[in-house]
């Protein structure tokens, strides 16, 4: 059998940093959700296609090959921007989604799973993932911890582009960013990366044993 990790949350909390340990210390075939948004976003960019443009975001979507993606031309705020512009688009959703699910389902025999990081991953791509968790963080220290990463951008304007997101992705129709019922909170805010990895890992091997457990009596 494989295990499945979903973990959500918004910009800035670590889940990305999160699930990449996890693959590594579990064996876990990994898909960052988000760059296929961010790639979809891209070719928006490229072909000078209008966000609100639902036939021509469908065809977008199609496009997207997942194991074709150069992440380093994905990482700046323009993409990530209109990323989450398209991301409420229906149509592109569903097409992207399906890419996810087959990604998560198709494991090979060197993974013991897979573990998927992005905003509806425990919701609505894999809602029946063995383990869900839901990274958050004050969106000061969110900001912060991005500024640092782009190097280029002032705190102020990326934290404002940050509660931007945040409420395009908390409140659109489709799919909006919550944690799932039975997601695990892990606030990272207070944490160091190293144990926030540690404590997301503690509560993997947990689950992972459960799920043994109820393996065997069944």
């Amino acid at each position: 059998m494989s295990f499945s990790v979903a973990i959500d949350g918004p910009a800035g909390a670590g889940k990305g940093t999160i699930a990449k340990f996890l693959s590594e210390e579990f064996n876990l075939k990994h898909l960052d959700t988000g760059l296929l948004y961010r790639e979809a976003a891209r070719l928006v960019i490229q072909e000078g296609v209008d966000v609100l443009d639902v036939v021509h975001l469908e065809k977008i979507a199609e496009k997207v090959n997942i194991n074709n993606i150069a992440e380093e031309n994905l990482r700046n705020e323009k993409v990530a921007s209109v990323a989450s512009q398209v991301a409420v688009v229906p149509s592109l959703r569903r097409v992207l989604t399906q890419k996810m699910r087959d990604f998560a389902t198709k494991i090979e025999k060197k993974y013991q799973g897979a573990v998927l990081d992005g905003r509806d991953v425990g919701t609505v791509v894999l809602p029946d993932a063995d383990i869900k968790l839901y990274i958050t963080a004050d969106e000061q220290v969110r900001a912060l911890r991005r500024t640092k990463e782009l190097d280029e951008e002032t705190l102020e304007k990326v934290l404002e582009e940050i509660k931007q997101r945040d409420r395009r992705d908390q409140h659109r129709e489709v799919a909006p960013m919550n944690a799932a019922d039975d997601a695990i909170i892990l606030d990272t805010t207070f944490l160091s990366i190293d144990e926030a990895c540690e404590k997301a890992a503690k509560i993997v091997t947990q689950g992972m044993s459960e799920v043994l457990v109820k393996t065997k009596i069944s």
